[in-house]
């Protein structure tokens, strides 16, 4: 390359260089919760919150008292580099996924929207931590709400090919 190439090249990475960051050195965190009623946020989910931004979910980040105030942390983990890859394109410090638990396929039913959760994870996400991030956000929600009980509903038909 030609030595303006250079010039123009080194200056762009001095501006944007967060953006030509590595990713293969990206840790970025998906963090897993329940999400707070209040009067912005009025049904109940499973929140799960991925890191745009290395450090945003760190307690010593105004992020994270933000993160905080949106939902009730039950667990984190690492984002599989694939997840870090899609971070580039956001602009927000973290992405937001929800699965309300009034959903018309959810039904009111815990185990079915921690099983829809379950499955939202298999291609990033080893069997082994999607069980422990199902039981831990279980038993987080059976303690915060010892009265719940499972909807009853009509026997579905699960068919496997």
């Amino acid at each position: 390359m030609d030595t303006i190439t250079m010039q123009m090249l080194k200056r762009m990475e001095a501006t944007h260089g967060h953006r030509s960051m590595n990713h293969s050195s990206k840790r970025l965190k998906v963090f897993y919760g329940f999400s707070k009623i209040n009067k912005i946020q009025k049904r109940e989910a499973i929140a799960v919150f991925f890191e745009n931004e290395v450090g945003a979910g760190g307690e010593t980040q105004r992020s994270h008292k933000t993160l905080i105030k949106l939902m009730n942390v039950v667990c984190e983990r690492w984002q599989s580099p694939e997840e870090a890859l899609d971070a580039e394109m956001y602009n927000r410090v973290f992405t937001a996924y929800y699965i309300f638990l009034d959903d018309k396929r959810i039904g009111g039913s815990l185990e079915k929207a921690l099983a829809f959760n379950f499955n939202a994870d298999k291609n990033h996400v080893g069997e082994k931590v999607r069980k422990e991030i199902k039981e831990k956000l279980r038993i987080w929600f059976m303690a915060h709400r010892p009265d719940y009980k499972e909807p009853c509903s009509q026997m579905e038909l699960d068919f496997q090919e």
